[in-house]
């Protein structure tokens, strides 16, 4: 493809592109407004040279297309904004917002486990997004790590509604989406609803808690995933992590649900949940989307002082590990203050969890007798033996 031309008479590409299977996303300059954009363009002669079938290329076509559709239907902080659609040197392109940042996988593949907070509140974030979507009367079809989008600021972007369908227009029932995270009706070919999307969120929230997902992995065969998701029930996230408090282990019951009328009624109702949890990891809330009576596990502490210090030292490491990766001493520190903060608004298997993997991951930077991880390891041991006392 030329890029030496201005694209759609305004875009000068800048840099080389991220590759696709089915395309490129570009950085581009906007020449015309002055600021930087993404143009994904659709790679119709590659796919063609690569021996596509003709129906296959079409399909993408269509696919590519109803993404833009889909896109300028939403708008939302937390979804990814588009701005126009155009053909250049014979491909399909669209002119999206420029993400400064990366993805939810690169966070849970090369990062220390995420901490609660963090969990809620891009959790909640996807859940806004979703809402809004929604509301305009799409649904995504493939929420997924991959295509959540973390800016450098600690914000929620969803992206790719390449699957998105449409619940104001007939649809034909595919079972296109990827395997770890597609709902159960979807592999018997149904084309899903609102409730299909938050089982992938479901998934998502699953994989943030316990670094895995609830079935299977990248390598298993697809249709044994599948019958996974249809037939088995997952392990709560408490069993990989522990110091994961109950309500969480009762959320991911209620998102995983085979029956998608025993999961919550909407994105906007979990988002609510979520909000409540960043403010006091209570769960109260749940009976809002689940009607179940849920109880308050002992020794958790609403006090808001200790839920804004602990949203302030969450959104402190994102920064400091960003500036100077996981491995500084002041990350570190921002990680012990955090730990202590978390036992002290009466969560003592919490903190006891967050000390632990700090110190693997020390042992892991510094090595296994470090000052630095035997200090996490009795962090383990205090705040542990706290919790029984408690």
């Amino acid at each position: 493809m030329d890029t030496s031309r201005l694209i759609g008479g305004r875009f000068k590409t800048k840099g080389g592109p991220v590759s696709g299977a089915m395309g490129d996303v570009w950085p581009a300059e906007d020449t015309k407004l002055g600021r930087t954009v993404a143009l994904k363009f659709l790679a119709r002669r590659r796919l063609r040279r690569q021996g596509a079938l003709t129906e296959f290329t079409d399909w993408t076509v269509r696919r590519f297309e109803r993404e833009g559709i889909a896109m300028a239907r939403v708008s939302h902080p937390h979804v990814a904004h588009i701005y126009d659609t155009g053909e250049h040197d014979g491909e399909l392109y669209i002119v999206m917002e420029y993400i400064q940042g990366r993805s939810l996988t690169s966070h849970l593949k090369t990062g220390p486990t995420l901490p609660l907070e963090r969990t809620v509140r891009w959790t909640r974030e996807i859940c806004e997004g979703l809402e809004a979507a929604h509301s305009r009367k799409v649904l995504h079809h493939d929420i997924k790590p991959d295509n959540i989008m973390i800016t450098n600021q600690g914000e929620v972007k969803i992206v790719d509604f390449g699957l998105a369908s449409f619940t104001d227009v007939t649809q034909s029932h595919t079972g296109v989406g990827t395997p770890l995270y597609k709902a159960p009706e979807r592999w018997n070919g149904s084309p899903g609803n609102v409730r299909s999307d938050l089982y992938s969120v479901g998934c998502v929230l699953y994989e943030m808690l316990a670094g895995r997902p609830p079935f299977g992995s990248p390598q298993d065969d697809p249709m044994t995933v599948g019958r996974m998701h249809q037939d088995d029930s997952p392990a709560p996230p408490s069993a990989h992590r522990p110091g994961v408090p109950d309500q969480f282990d009762s959320i991911i019951r209620i998102l995983l649900a085979k029956d998608p009328a025993c999961r919550p009624r909407s994105a906007g109702a979990v988002a609510e949940v979520m909000r409540d949890l960043q403010d006091s990891l209570g769960v109260e809330s749940l009976a809002k989307v689940s009607g179940q009576a849920l109880a308050m596990p002992d020794g958790v502490d609403s006090n808001t002082h200790h839920s804004k210090r602990i949203r302030v030292l969450d959104r402190r490491i994102f920064e400091l590990e960003l500036r100077f990766g996981p491995h500084d001493q002041a990350v570190i520190e921002a990680r012990v203050e955090h730990a202590e903060v978390t036992g002290q608004s009466g969560d003592a298997r919490g903190a006891a969890a967050l000390y632990n993997r700090l110190g693997h991951d020390c042992q892991y930077f510094f090595g296994p007798y470090d000052m630095r991880a035997l200090n996490a390891f009795e962090g383990v041991a205090r705040w542990i033996a706290r919790s029984g006392a408690d």
